[in-house]
């Protein structure tokens, strides 16, 4: 890897547009889209995400081109990003990668730069697609390493991911593109000891990701210049944050342009940590064959670096959601008990069903199991003892079109939001690409978030 790949990447980001695209590439986008939306429609209630527009207009934040869309107020791009990209996360239900959720981050930066320059909407869905490929890329072969020096990949990659939207947005060419690049892997930040604590950095990472995305590529436009070795030098981004490995980055420009990642994104069908979708599946699944009846103990064996992750081995005290989504424990206890894990059942700390059998699941890390494979036994009270093996088929999870509007009618439905907005929204994201602004899909958005308001 050499300084001329982050040159080629910058290219890439500032050249990229939609009838440029393989062919099926604008529905994935189309998907991503309005998969993230839905799940910040069905985020309204999530403290996080008004404490954060409080915490704006206490700082005396000026009006702006852009939209928060959780109260529909004006805002500067780099605030409706870190607004918006709190609300898109606080419910721990955005797309998924091994490199992270980056559709809480890259969504809202995409959406406010699109404001700040009147973008249509085939250059919003170009900013997307740059945006995700460019995060994901750089995260793909280095977010282990990472991960386990204690840094989440979220808001590590989705600056990144933010930076390249923010600039294919505004228009930089490939050499500013590349110096935003350059200085967004100097922001790139992001702790895991929340999980260990219970407390709430979770969603203001990917906020404070997406305005210094906006912030580095706005930076880089002023003429502000990025070591072209930013990510792979001796001192750089991949040696940093995952150690020497010379491999971290070998793929970065592999098929650029041609072969895309960003389908392999996937969607969550439960607001809990990615590695514990097959899990909860499993045992939901359990269940419906014996009913109700009680379990005695739960085995759970995942791939160690899943097994061994922070929090997911935790089995309480819970004091916050924090705690409680990481868990597999948590998330096993409550599936048998009440048929899944829910959003509600996730914030409920004090359940004594569901605190009664955490102590009785146990994980295991088992290295015959790949990445998101997940082994099940359930002994039940009356001795009869259940095995399943699931693993772990992506496809079953991709975010296709037909998934990300399946999604977006049970979140909308969850939060409150009437059927006819909902279609309205689904409508709105499919014609996107011929739209001459984002005004339709923020329109809609912002009215479902009203609907769902009322009901709160």
């Amino acid at each position: 890897m050499s300084a001329a790949d982050l040159a080629r990447l910058g290219e890439f980001v500032s050249t990229v547009t939609v009838d440029r695209l393989p062919p099926g590439l604008l529905p994935t986008a189309k998907a991503c889209l309005l998969y993230g939306l839905a799940v910040g429609v069905a985020t309204t209630a999530v403290p996080e995400a008004a404490g954060v527009c409080a915490a704006l207009d206490a700082g005396a934040a000026g009006p702006g081109p852009a939209t928060r869309l959780l109260d529909g107020r004006p805002a500067s791009p780099a605030d409706a990003a870190l607004a918006n990209g709190v609300l898109l996360s606080g419910r721990v239900q955005g797309d998924s990668h091994p490199a992270g959720h980056l559709g809480g981050v890259v969504i809202p930066a995409a959406l406010a730069v699109a404001q700040l320059r009147g973008l249509s909407g085939a250059d919003l869905l170009a900013a997307l697609v740059v945006g995700y490929e460019a995060g994901l890329r750089i995260g793909r072969d280095h977010s282990a390493a990472l991960s386990a020096r204690g840094f989440r990949t979220t808001p590590a990659y989705g600056v990144l991911a933010a930076v390249a939207a923010a600039a294919r947005g505004t228009g930089l060419d490939p050499e500013q593109a590349a110096s935003a690049l350059g200085l967004a892997a100097n922001l790139a930040a992001g702790l895991r000891e929340y999980v260990n604590a219970g407390t709430t950095e979770s969603p203001f990472q990917a906020g404070f990701a997406a305005r210094s995305g906006i912030t580095a590529a706005l930076l880089a436009g002023a003429g502000a210049r990025a070591a072209a070795t930013a990510l792979h030098g001796p001192a750089g981004f991949f040696t940093a944050y995952g150690g020497p490995d010379s491999d971290h980055g070998a793929r970065l420009c592999d098929g650029l342009g041609e072969v895309f990642e960003f389908p392999s994104v996937t969607y969550k069908p439960y607001p809990a940590c990615q590695f514990l979708r097959g899990m909860i599946r499993g045992l939901a699944e359990l269940r419906e064959q014996v009913g109700s009846c009680p379990a005695r103990a739960v085995e759970v064996r995942l791939n160690p670096f899943e097994a061994d992750f922070v929090g997911v081995r935790y089995a309480g005290p819970f004091i916050s959601s924090a705690q409680t989504v990481m868990s597999a424990p948590f998330c096993a206890a409550l599936t048998w008990t009440s048929g899944t894990a829910s959003y509600a059942g996730l914030r409920q700390f004090t359940e004594p069903a569901v605190l009664d059998l955490v102590p009785r699941v146990t994980v295991t890390g088992d290295p015959a199991l790949e990445r998101y494979q997940t082994d099940l036994r359930v002994d039940l009270a009356d001795g009869r003892v259940l095995t399943r093996r699931d693993r772990g088929d992506a496809g079953a999870y991709r975010l296709t079109w037909d998934a990300a509007v399946e999604a977006t009618a049970l979140l909308c439905a969850e939060a409150g939001g009437s059927a006819a907005r909902r279609d309205d929204l689904i409508a709105a994201v499919s014609a996107v690409d011929q739209a001459p602004d984002t005004s339709a899909v923020l329109s809609m958005v912002r009215a479902l978030i009203a609907e769902a308001g009322r009901r709160d």
